[in-house]
């Protein structure tokens, strides 16, 4: 590779975590290659237009929003928001001169892609989830190539030649480190399981409601401290409901997750690809609880994934969730040797190395269409 070679990209892609971190996942592994120029394409309501800033990468925004399956009006100015947000991408495109766009799904993710198609550019999709999002399949024939987190999601495609299963990126700092200034940083105790509860960036109300009702149980029949990550919506409701307990921390949100990670012993969560990425990766046991309105049932089709390979238990959202989950639980948090075993399965469908197997086949490609050796 060439030290002096440089790049200019674009990416884009967000609304959520879930198609945002991917992304920047891409860019740090590709800096840590290659003298990297970027121009990070969003919108102004989605999760990019605060993160990406922050970590001060260049910005822009065009105006297309998501189609909003339950609501007729807003949908009506959609085709508009469209057309307009693929000429600002033109614009865009045309005016920074990228090497490469790479698409990490979202709606914004159309637009630009779509551009850079008409205008020649090398451009890449990838994709989180099982089951493609409806930008990966809109597009999937007419990108240089589409690098996928399952292997099984092959099946979706009819053109198979640029498909490549790579894994999700993820960040490097997810590696497990149980030490004792983990459990020091949460003020759990080394000599207890940990169950660790989260649902995404802002929590998942129906399992914080379930797990408000399940205390009790899991304190009198486990000998499990918890680590719970409500959401900033839920948090002050259930801190305010919960008896102060040394084997019960409860915060907002947890920034830390390769600590959060480390200290945990068995996980329940939404079925999110980024969720399913970084638990595979660290190689926990874990109670997928899919959100039932998650696109295209995406979340429940990545749960399935891993409960076909023995690497989680999927438990259905419902009314009577906690008494479905309380079970399985106790059993669980009774049973080390069962969670360690799903955790053994998980780690087995990891892709530690997803970033470096994504990156090394995108400078190849673009190599080629350039003519050049990196």
């Amino acid at each position: 590779m060439n030290e002096h070679a440089m790049i200019r990209v674009i990416l884009t892609g967000g609304g959520t975590g879930g198609h945002l971190y991917p992304g920047l996942a891409i860019l740090n592994t590709l800096r840590n290659k290659i003298s990297v120029e970027v121009l990070f394409i969003g919108t102004k309501t989605g999760l990019e237009a605060k993160i990406v800033p922050q970590l001060g990468i260049p910005f822009r925004t065009v105006w297309i929003s998501g189609f909003r399956r339950k609501r007729i009006f807003p949908n009506l100015v959609f085709p508009v928001k469209m057309v307009v947000s693929w000429i600002q991408s033109i614009f865009l495109i045309r005016a920074f001169k990228p090497d490469v766009v790479i698409g990490t799904g979202g709606y914004v993710s159309w637009p630009v892609l779509q551009a850079g198609i008409v205008l020649g550019c090398y451009t890449v999709l990838q994709e989180q989830n099982e089951k493609p999002g409806l930008v990966t399949r809109m597009l999937a024939s007419q990108v240089d190539a589409v690098y996928l987190s399952f292997e099984s999601s092959t099946r979706y495609f009819r053109k198979k030649s640029n498909l490549y299963f790579t894994g999700n990126p993820t960040r490097p700092e997810l590696a497990i480190t149980r030490t004792v200034e983990a459990y020091r940083h949460f003020g759990l105790s080394p000599k207890r399981p940990t169950l660790f509860v989260f649902g995404g960036s802002q929590g998942a109300k129906s399992i914080n409601q379930a797990m408000v009702s399940l205390i009790p149980t899991l304190l009198q029949e486990t000998s499990a401290q918890i680590l719970w990550a409500t959401g900033p919506r839920g948090y002050e409701e259930i801190r305010k409901s919960i008896p102060e307990n040394p084997r019960i921390s409860i915060y907002p949100y947890i920034t830390e997750m390769g600590l959060a990670y480390s200290v945990s012993d068995l996980v329940i969560s939404r079925s999110g690809a980024t969720t399913v990425a970084e638990i595979t990766r660290v190689g926990l046991p874990a109670i997928f609880v899919p959100f039932p309105e998650s696109a295209g049932g995406h979340q429940m089709a990545n749960a399935i994934a891993l409960m076909e390979k023995g690497a989680g238990i999927l438990v259905p959202d419902g009314k009577d969730l906690a008494d479905r989950l309380k079970p399985i639980l106790v059993d669980l948090l009774n049973h080390p040797e069962k969670c360690k075993e799903m955790g053994r399965k998980a780690k087995a469908l990891g892709r530690p190395t997803a970033g470096e197997i994504l990156v090394e086949h995108l400078l190849e490609g673009l190599s080629r269409k350039r003519g050049e050796v990196w």
